[in-house]
């Protein structure tokens, strides 16, 4: 899922000496410390995507995974470009990884070509808190809580079958940020990779303040009613992933959220649709009232320029004026005439 913690997970993959290709894009406002994103690799995902269904922000987009040809001539051209690159820039590295939350849609094609590429497929799985994942979608895109937090249950559950039937590895965000040596030698125990001294004092350097905005627990799930049980249990599943706490169970009681997601999804729709259906309907509402009041403003202030400009009203401003003359014209009038009463009685 994105804005979990993928760009730093994947660097720190790198400090431990795993190659991420040599044409990286560039860091934006809203990731400063990079994505390491393959430029290349990012190309090939973006115009499958786009081939077979681009990704937007509705759950149910990510509900059920992507059914992707794979005997397509366009699919099998762009799969040969795939294992060419894979093949050319990264046959003689130990160990390489390529990092775009669109990988999960397309997981069959990506496992097919590394498999002819002649790769070992090890899966790295980015989790973070449900609802700092709501607040940073809130923060860049606008999306409300209720649909990110099914955003964020759909990326997990609908693709799990899929991910467990591979070796992978699961990471907390939270986690890497607080104890970021733990986790690397974490990561580098479970990925079988050479522990690199370096790796410790370089995460270091990169981690900043900055990169985490808010802080949640898991009681903060519990203790909000109008948070599905779904979302809680999933992250409570990821949690003991995450922790290697009884990996089996874990993964086993994520299948069978899988399942509980995938007979929601009907009714979720239908409830989404609806809210925006309503929202719809509100929207234009509101640019209605807002045309109208928009329209009554020009009106009155056509009005009060008439006003203003005519002798009626100059009159009444005038006769204002003098209103407030006159009573202090009359009470300097009596000051004046006390002052005079006051000569003459001392004379």
């Amino acid at each position: 899922m994105h804005r979990c913690g993928t760009s730093a997970l994947t660097r720190f993959l790198g400090f431990l000496g795993v190659e991420l290709g040599s044409e990286l894009i560039e860091p934006a406002t809203d990731n400063p410390t990079g994505f390491w994103e393959d430029a290349r690799f990012l190309a090939i995902n973006r115009r499958l995507t786009y081939l077979v269904g681009e990704e937007g922000d509705r759950f149910w987009e990510h509900s059920v995974p992507l059914e992707i040809p794979l005997s397509s001539p366009v699919v099998r051209s762009l799969m040969s470009e795939a294992i060419e690159e894979i093949r050319g820039r990264f046959a003689a590295c130990a160990w390489w990884a390529f990092k775009d939350p669109r990988t999960l849609r397309a997981l069959p094609f990506w496992e097919e070509a590394l498999v002819q590429a002649g790769m070992e497929i090890i899966e790295v799985i980015a989790v973070r808190h449900p609802l700092a994942c709501a607040e940073s979608l809130l923060r860049r895109d606008g999306i409300r809580e209720y649909s990110s937090l099914l955003l964020w249950a759909s990326h997990y559950l609908a693709h799990w079958p899929r991910v467990a039937a591979r070796p992978f590895v699961a990471v907390d965000y939270d986690r890497l940020l607080e104890e970021p040596e733990r986790e690397l030698r974490r990561l580098s125990g479970r990925l079988r990779l050479p522990w690199r001294e370096a790796a410790a004092e370089e995460a270091r350097r990169f981690l900043r303040a900055d990169l985490r905005h808010t802080r949640f627990t898991t009681e903060d799930l519990k203790n909000r009613p109008d948070i599905s049980l779904l979302v809680l249990e999933t992250f409570e599943a990821l949690q003991d992933l995450c922790a290697d706490r009884e990996p089996k169970a874990a993964s086993s009681r994520m299948r069978c959220l899988h399942a509980e997601f995938r007979r929601m999804v009907p009714l979720l729709h239908v409830i989404d649709e609806a809210w925006l259906q309503t929202k719809s309907v509100l929207m234009a509402d509101l640019q209605e009232d807002r045309a109208i009041l928009a329209t009554r403003e020009r009106e009155l202030a056509g009005l009060r320029t008439r006003i203003e400009a005519s002798h009626i009203y100059r009159l009444l401003l005038g006769l204002r004026i003098l209103e407030k003359i006159v009573p202090q014209a009359e009470e300097a009038i009596d000051r004046i005439a006390d002052r005079r009463v006051g000569v003459r009685e001392k004379v």
